[in-house]
């Protein structure tokens, strides 16, 4: 009886926990706190303490184990905030040392929406040790942590707990003039030992709402904070040392180069900001990985500069929700990038090749108005790049990349409460042809995207579609390449929907995305359909590696979050879909299906099972007819231990086989991690993949009768990243990352397609005698590496020292050998860069 009572208790009480919006009312003080974590300044004295904090996980709705307190009051600039983490065992609080935005241990945060707009918020959190993460995010579940605002915040270790006390400036929000504010709040406790996380205004899992649900901060009235102005002027000096190739002008061994720009950031008005850049410095602290692509697509990165990345959520305007980073009209890569052309080198010539394209200045205005407008406006330019040209000493130049324009433009409104949001995204790039070999590159590309976003029943229920339009401009030879182009083939000679025009000088195309369904509670339903016309063309701007298609499916998903017997939480669900062409014809249909459960010890396991079906290729012959492939089952499998020990374990496997013996796959990988202490991080991801298949692409034969040729392939790949974090203060840090990759590829087995549709995977190859042209077997060995100290000296201010060494090896074999491609590797001659890169703050 005493069960059900209580039962009933903890029922009624999450029901009125969740039921009702809390308010907070914030005062005015007159005495500025000094920042020092230890909250002795009369202002907490005398403020009014909010508490009451409730569990979201692991037990949603439940009392937390250990107690919350926090206060807050503002001044005309500044909004300050105490919270005490109170703890019955202050000797278990994880207190670990990290760098920003890399926070770990006992943590709190304080969430502000500060548009009043329930769909916006800027994240404030802060370790236990003073480490610091901050990011945006939004009701989309879009989190933005390459936001760095500058704001202060500093704890303590006391006898019932930990303090923070924090100053936020009213510049690093936004918020639009007014007599009286009503912000959005949220306060977050994470208690690391018990992996709980609680909040002040209790949220309900099963609510499609996160920001929508937050509690109510009143009180601040009449308060003229200034608009924030920041320039940031930063000198950079490097140093590269690497082989000295005799003869070679451009290979003496050393080279120097030494530059300076500016950053800054305007606030046009409280909601508006204005970021600008002179002769930026794009470096990225993290080389990308090391990869080999074997397909005719082009391989995606991430984007790292933080120029780009930070308020990139703007910009994000992907094609459909199913394949989102792949499939999106801006790609910030695109600007900086390899240029498109390359010198061919004579007898007798050397010549040192740009590796990137420079960026001469760019400039964002970004924000969202009171009345629900969202901004985001991004223009670039970027210089004409040379390669230079050495011939017995006598120096030349050969253009490789035009001197372009690139604008992004974006707009979206909230309308009835957040419920109906309307917007369009326009691009444009735009190249000074003024150079014959630039005849192959449009000389304008613009896209047009449009979209509408529908909520119900607090927003559980939701219905999403855009629009889209390109059109491009340019010589005939621009879009010829275009037409021919991996994205759309119209060369095929089996597509009779298709016809490679040699006299176009434009090319237009359309396309378009629904979606919908259920996102809240513990059953997830959607349905998605997405199309694109042939003609439609992203890739100047923006990226999508294949038009010409049509996509349907539906996915389902059931998740668990209340705590169960030995689980903790789980997750199950399934998709099925289907790939059109623009002529009907059915190139791609499957299911997938994936669970995942963490146990009441915090380890979990997931796994996963895919299923693609027989189908056609129209991209596998690279202009060539369509090609029957056989089906593939992918299933893939992990393990992990509790991640709050000292050492932690991943383990993951991955498996695919092919239907008739048509290709084989297995890859194993164990993510190691050991925190010996609260300042050092130590990772380990040693990884092993064996590929053999039998339909690799090699090469195409012209003539009156085009003969494609296909081979078997045996591919060996071996990689370890290494990471070392250091975390000497919260604001200084030493980081340390590498990355040997080895990889062997053994082409065997030559055929020609003579069949390309027929039944049997057997017959529609013949296979050939002899291969009469060169080898294409190859080995492929790097080893990158970058050293990181990073100080931030003064908020806003950084100093960074860096060391970089690449060595990269490649032949004509394939067969893999593991030991001697190591040797290999690390005799090879590196090349090193030391960096050194200062910026100084001035805030007014």
């Amino acid at each position: 009886m005493m069960k059900i009572y209580y039962t009933l208790l903890f029922f009624l009480f999450s029901l009125l926990a969740f039921s009702q919006t809390r308010t907070y009312t914030t005062s005015r003080t007159q005495q500025v706190p000094d920042i020092d974590g230890q909250l002795t300044d009369d202002c907490w004295l005398n403020a009014v303490w909010g508490s009451d904090f409730v569990q979201f996980e692991p037990h949603s709705g439940a009392q937390p184990s250990q107690q919350t307190q926090f206060a807050i009051v503002y001044d005309d600039d500044n909004l300050y905030i105490a919270i005490k983490a109170l703890d019955a065992e202050p000797g278990k609080i994880v207190r670990r040392v990290s760098r920003r935005d890399d926070a770990d241990g006992d943590a709190v945060a304080i969430a502000i929406d500060s548009y009043e707009d329930k769909m916006t918020a800027f994240a404030f959190l802060v370790t236990a040790a003073g480490s610091k993460i901050d990011w945006r995010l939004t009701e989309e579940n879009d989190e933005d942590y390459s936001w760095d605002p500058i704001w202060e915040v500093r704890t303590s270790l006391q006898p019932d707990g930990w303090y923070a006390e924090i100053r936020i400036p009213y510049s690093q929000l936004r918020f639009g003039k007014n007599n009286q504010y009503r912000w959005g709040l949220e306060v977050m406790r994470h208690v690391y030992r018990h992996q709980e996380r609680s909040f002040w205004q209790p949220i309900d899992k099963a609510s499609a709402k996160f920001i929508g649900n937050f509690g109510v901060l009143d009180g601040i009235r009449n308060i003229n904070p200034k608009k924030d102005i920041e320039i940031v002027p930063f000198a950079l000096s490097q140093l590269t040392l690497s082989e000295k190739e005799k003869g070679n002008p451009f290979a003496t061994g050393t080279r120097t180069k030494a530059s300076v720009g500016v950053d800054g950031k305007v606030s046009i008005t409280h909601d508006i900001t204005l970021n600008f850049t002179v002769n930026p410095d794009f470096g990225q602290v993290e080389a990308d990985p090391s990869v080999v692509n074997l397909t005719n697509f082009e391989t995606y990165f991430d984007e790292k500069r933080p120029f780009f990345v930070e308020g990139s959520n703007i910009y994000h305007y992907p094609f459909d929700l199913t394949n989102n980073e792949r499939n999106k009209l801006f790609y910030s890569r695109r600007l900086g990038r390899e240029p498109h052309l390359s010198y061919t080198k004579k007898e007798g010539e050397y010549v040192r090749e740009p590796g990137r394209t420079n960026i001469l200045g760019a400039v964002k205005v970004s924000g969202k108005t009171r009345e629900g407008t969202s901004i985001g406006i991004l223009n670039a330019v970027t210089q004409k790049m040379y390669s230079e040209i050495d011939h017995s000493g006598e120096r030349s130049k050969y253009a490789v990349e035009p001197m372009s324009n690139y604008f992004v433009g974006r707009l979206e409104q909230d309308l009835d409460s957040g419920n109906l949001i309307v917007g369009g995204i326009f691009t444009a790039t735009n190249r000074k042809i003024d150079e014959d070999q630039f005849r192959t590159l449009p000389g304008s590309a613009y896209t047009t995207g449009l979209n509408l976003t529908r909520y119900w029943k607090e927003k559980s229920y939701f219905i999403t579609a855009r629009v889209f339009f390109s059109h491009l401009r340019g010589t005939q030879e621009a879009m010829i390449q275009l037409q021919k182009s991996s994205a759309r083939y119209y060369q095929r000679p089996d597509a009779k929907h298709l016809e490679l025009d040699g006299e176009r000088t434009s090319l237009s195309g359309f396309g378009g995305s629904v979606s919908g369904g259920k996102a809240s509670g513990h059953f997830n339903l959607l349905g998605f359909s997405s199309w694109s016309s042939p003609g439609l063309e992203f890739n100047d701007v923006g990226f999508k590696p294949n038009a010409d298609m049509f996509l349907n499916g539906v996915w389902a998903a059931w998740n668990e979050w209340r705590p169960k017997g030995i689980v903790n939480e789980y997750q199950f669900n399934g998709s099925w879909y289907n790939v059109r062409d623009f002529s009907g014809i059915s190139l791609e249909w499957g299911n997938e299906a994936f669970g995942y459960i963490q146990f009441t010890n915090y380890y979990d396991i997931a796994g996963g099972l895919n299923i693609n079906y027989p189908g056609l290729s129209n991209s596998m012959l690279r202009g060539g007819p369509a090609l029957k492939t056989p089906g593939v089952i992918n299933s893939w499998f992990s393990v992990e231990s509790d991640s709050r020990k000292k050492l932690s374990l991943e383990y993951e496997m991955n498996f695919s086989h092919g239907f008739e013996h048509s290709r084989r796959s297995i890859s194993y990988g164990l993510d190691i991690t050991y925190k010996p202490n609260n300042r050092l991080s130590l990772s380990l991801y040693p990884q092993y993949v064996k590929a053999t298949g039998h339909q690799q692409y090699v090469r195409t034969v012209t003539g009156d009768s085009p003969a494609y040729i296909l081979s078997s392939i045996d591919q060996n790949i071996a990689s370890m990243s290494v990471r070392v974090n250091y975390g000497i203060t919260p604001d200084m840090s030493l980081q340390w990352y590498a990355l040997p990759y080895l990889f062997s590829g053994d082409y065997y087995g030559f055929k020609t397609v003579t069949h390309p549709r027929a039944d049997k995977f057997s017959d529609r190859f013949t296979a050939m005698d002899t291969y009469p042209y060169d080898n294409p077997d190859f080995y492929f060995l790097q080893f990158r590496s970058n050293l990181v100290y990073r100080w931030e000296y003064k908020p806003g201010s950084v100093l960074y020292l860096v060391w970089s060494q690449g060595r990269t090896v490649q032949g004509n074999e394939g067969v893999f050998r593991f030991r001697d491609y190591l040797g290999d590797l690390f005799e090879a001659a590196p090349q090193n860069d030391f960096l050194v890169k200062v910026s100084y703050a001035w805030i007014f």
